[in-house]
């Protein structure tokens, strides 16, 4: 089994490779046709167009959140953590056609805390389309905040719900996270399991067993939803809120219908 430290000497040596492969990428977005090449992703990677700002503020040693089989085109040392290890995640996703595009964990975290990594360990944190799934996404912040150092940053891509299989679903309402912040929440409601399976179902193609024994046996594995909804303007109101609260600067903010990218950098 690999320590940390064996894990820190992999992600160095990936470092060269890393540049090699971001100068690729900027390279095809800097001499081919904008409007098509820059968004044409490589197998098991977004592209940079999807990426944003996150390849400028991402740069030293991070750690990605939640990648599975979709990395962003990062120029820097990069550690993946999931809630599972990659042979799991690689059997529960075997019927999808994308399993062979699931990368290598190097950290697994079944909870919202990190208590195996250090304060302050490293220069950021990126997710995409993870927040929305976390039960108390202030506290998933702080903890992300947490293990990123001073002048760190903290990069999100969450999904507006507007355009895509939530728009049924109300906006989940700033005071909402409050409470879920003071009362530090730890696990996912039936409420939030009901609202998401019953509002869903038809969207997009999707079919869900929408009986309250499934509500039940959902809430009681605690499985993977999108426990909360955000638009832009509601996005940008819950991070103007927490800003103070959770000592960050917001440094980047840009709405592109489905995906909002977010930068915090830490006080």
């Amino acid at each position: 089994m690999m320590t940390l430290s064996d894990i820190f000497r992999f992600a160095g040596r990936l470092a060269a490779a890393h540049v090699r492969y971001g100068r690729v990428l900027l390279s095809e977005r800097l001499f081919g046709d904008a409007g098509t090449r820059s968004r044409r992703s490589p197998v098991g990677r977004h592209s940079l167009y999807f990426a944003g700002k996150a390849v400028q503020l991402c740069r030293g040693t991070g750690v990605e959140i939640g990648s599975l089989h979709k990395r962003l085109p990062l120029v820097a040392s990069v550690l993946y953590l999931d809630v599972r290890k990659t042979t799991e995640l690689r059997e529960i996703y075997r019927n999808d056609e994308r399993v062979s595009h699931i990368g290598q964990v190097h950290l697994v975290a079944p909870g919202s805390r990190y208590p195996f990594i250090d304060d302050n360990a490293f220069d950021f944190v990126v997710s995409s389309h993870v927040l929305e799934h976390t039960c108390n996404p202030p506290r998933q912040i702080e903890e992300w905040l947490r293990i990123v150092r001073p002048g760190g940053i903290v990069y999100m891509i969450v999904p507006d719900k507007r355009f895509c299989f939530d728009r049924r679903r109300e906006v989940t309402p700033l005071e909402h996270f409050v409470d879920e912040f003071e009362s530090d929440a730890a696990s996912i409601t039936m409420d939030h399991y009901r609202d998401y399976i019953v509002n869903t179902n038809g969207e997009d193609g999707l079919v869900r067993d929408t009986s309250d024994a499934h509500i039940e046996s959902c809430w009681r594995q605690q499985g993977s939803i999108h426990a909360h909804t955000f638009t832009a303007d509601s996005f940008r109101q819950f991070l103007d809120f927490f800003a103070g609260r959770l000592s960050y600067q917001l440094v980047h903010f840009d709405a592109d219908r489905l995906d909002m990218h977010a930068a915090l950098r830490k006080l």
